[in-house]
């Protein structure tokens, strides 16, 4: 019995001859152990476990590996993946015009579908001073829609000197006169020739669809235009709505030559082509940057009488309700060319991009633009 020390039990201590003898039966059993083990030895017998002995489990049998299998399997070589054959087909810095004595010739892009056609043909003009990034973006998801998308590089800066701003304009009529001449290489139907502008070339496309301008003397695709049979146009004829001198001070240009307005944009010309369908495109949020204060339209001085003497277009844009917040952006202006184009009996449509601003766009955005392609092209 053990003696209990608060919650714990201590053995009692054993006895000397108890310890003794229990050391004395110990060291017996060593000394048998090493006698087996050292007569097995002397015998040759091996202390083999007898489950893994043949004798013992006459069921196992022990194979010989033969040299083949013994050799280190050389590893079987991986099946070569196919590069994936591409959807559109892109020719980069193709030039349209070979000189141009007050602008840079002229290259653009070509993005065509692999599969054969034919296919519609876009020519798209980026924004100003030459947004190429998205440009690209825009040409290769057109494309893939089934275009032959022509994406020029145009002069897109805005300089206060007419002439260099018609010059532009001819530079863009030479890029689609080239792309009608050559639609055929790259798998398109000249027969079906739609314009797209951003911003800056939004302006341009207009003027181009609208004023028709001709080609520059340079052209590689010859020096007739063509017909034009839809226009998409992004947030352009910004010039009513300029406001960074730093860029270019239309206000005082305007002020000293009102004729000026009618050689750089399209508001003369508008009444010229009726059947041309037109699909406009805004943002829900075009951005603060672009905005600018009415201030009193009908004063002499203001921003917009010297861009609209004859106040026909002041007359638009109170119709529309652009005036009454005291902003001008780049919505009042395309909701200003909408109104007019309907009202002379043009099929156009304006239709807004959810999320995007005037220069990215959202997923819901890029449905709505690349929709609006689709649109130009429909047989109504």
């Amino acid at each position: 019995m053990g003696a209990t020390w608060g919650s714990r039990t201590r053995e009692r201590p054993r006895g000397r001859s108890e310890i003794n003898a229990r050391g004395i039966v110990g060291r017996l059993l060593v000394g048998l152990t090493i006698v087996v083990l050292l007569g097995g030895c002397a015998t040759g017998a091996s202390p083999t476990p007898a489950s893994s002995s043949p004798a013992a489990n006459p069921s196992a049998a022990v194979a010989t590996p033969s040299p083949a299998a013994t050799a280190t399997a050389a590893p079987a070589a991986p099946t070569p993946t196919p590069a994936p054959t591409p959807s559109v087909v892109v020719t980069s810095d193709v030039a349209y015009e070979s000189a141009n004595p007050v602008l840079t010739p002229g290259v653009l892009d070509v993005y065509a579908p692999a599969k054969a056609g034919p296919w519609p043909v876009v020519v798209m003009f980026h924004g100003f001073q030459g947004d190429k990034r998205n440009q690209r973006e825009y040409a290769r998801r057109v494309a893939d829609l089934g275009f032959v998308v022509f994406a020029a590089t145009w002069a897109s800066g805005m300089p206060t000197i007419g002439s260099y701003r018609q010059a532009s304009f001819s530079q863009t009529a030479c890029a689609v006169a080239f792309a009608r001449a050559h639609a055929a290489e790259y798998g398109g139907d000249a027969a079906t020739m739609v314009v797209f502008g951003h911003s800056a070339g939004a302006h341009a496309a207009v003027t181009l669809a609208f004023a028709r301008p001709e080609p520059t003397a340079g052209c590689l695709g010859g020096a007739t235009l063509g017909a034009i049979d839809a226009l998409v146009t992004w947030e352009g004829n910004w010039l009513l709505s300029a406001t960074e001198p730093s860029i270019m001070d239309w206000d005082g240009t305007l002020a000293a030559d009102p004729g000026i307005m009618a050689e750089v944009t399209p508001w003369a010309k508008l009444a010229e082509n009726k059947d041309l369908k037109v699909v406009m495109l805004v943002s829900d949020h075009p951005g603060a940057f672009f905005e600018r204060e009415v201030g009193d339209p009908w004063a002499a001085d203001s921003w917009l009488a010297v861009r609209d003497p004859s106040g026909d277009l002041r007359r638009q844009l109170e119709a529309n309700g652009a005036l009454a917040d005291g902003i001008f952006d780049f919505v009042d202006a395309q909701q200003l060319l909408f109104s007019i184009l309907r009202a002379q009996g043009d099929p156009v449509s304006l239709d807004v991009m959810p999320g995007s601003t005037h220069t990215s766009l959202s997923d819901a955005g890029w449905k709505v633009f690349l929709a609006a392609f689709g649109k130009a092209v429909a047989q109504d």
